[in-house]
């Protein structure tokens, strides 16, 4: 009997051992952390809720580089709701029961809350920083996550002449050699309509400064036409 008792008293005391390095809050973080990013999202009660958000990749044509995706975390103060997936999967990594898990959940959430009031600024390894602010709601200053088997790409641009492309062009697909002979065409009666242009221009001018001369010195419609009358002389006769 006594036997009994202290084999119950030892897993007793080694269960309580377990549960206390389970409720550190560096292991709490480390697996919230994993179900954060296997789940995309993960909630914490009485704090709120942690997403991830992708940002795309982006081409940095100064450097010549092609920059890989990485992810920020949006919190949400107002949904504090955990999953009951978040329960299993701190089950499945602690050997805890259920019940103990959502305790210790609980208990973490509360001990970052407790010291956030007490005005602590609460660091969490890869996500961020909890803070309070003066009116008592919580944000979350997101850390960027990257990974380091995602590298950045040369992105050097090739340019070859005299390629053709095929390019839609609303319903129909036409190749690129006929988007240049259109515009060389544009280009050529362009030039076409410039020399007409310009012979008009310098006939209105002629015509302004020839305008311009008659009003200043003068002029009638004699200038213009001949209005004198003919003298008819009459021969002397050839004949007596």
């Amino acid at each position: 009997m006594g036997c009994i008792y202290c084999s119950l008293l030892f897993i007793k005391k080694y269960r309580q051992s377990v549960i206390k390095y389970y409720l550190s809050p560096d292991f709490m973080f480390d697996i919230l952390y994993k179900y954060l990013i296997q789940n995309r999202s993960v909630a914490l009660p009485g704090l709120g809720t942690l997403e991830l958000q992708k940002i795309p990749s982006i081409s940095n044509f100064s450097s010549h580089v092609i920059l890989p995706p990485s992810y920020k975390i949006i919190f949400d103060d107002t949904q504090d709701t955990p999953s009951k997936n978040l329960f299993q999967y701190i089950t499945s990594q602690t050997g805890l029961t259920e019940w103990e898990a959502i305790k210790q959940l609980n208990d973490f959430s509360f001990n970052i809350k407790i010291g956030l009031k007490e005005g602590k600024k609460i660091t969490w390894k890869k996500v961020g920083e909890f803070s309070m602010e003066d009116n008592g709601i919580t944000t979350l200053e997101s850390a960027k996550i990257e990974y380091d088997f995602m590298e950045p790409v040369p992105a050097i641009r090739v340019i070859r002449n005299n390629v053709n492309h095929t390019i839609l062009r609303g319903d129909t697909e036409v190749s690129e050699s006929f988007f240049r002979q259109e515009e060389a065409e544009t280009i050529t009666t362009g030039k076409n309509r410039k020399w007409w242009i310009g012979a008009i221009v310098l006939g209105a001018i002629a015509l302004l400064l020839i305008f311009l001369y008659l009003y200043n010195n003068g002029f009638s419609a004699s200038d213009f036409f001949n209005t004198s009358k003919p003298v008819i002389k009459e021969t002397p006769a050839t004949y007596r």
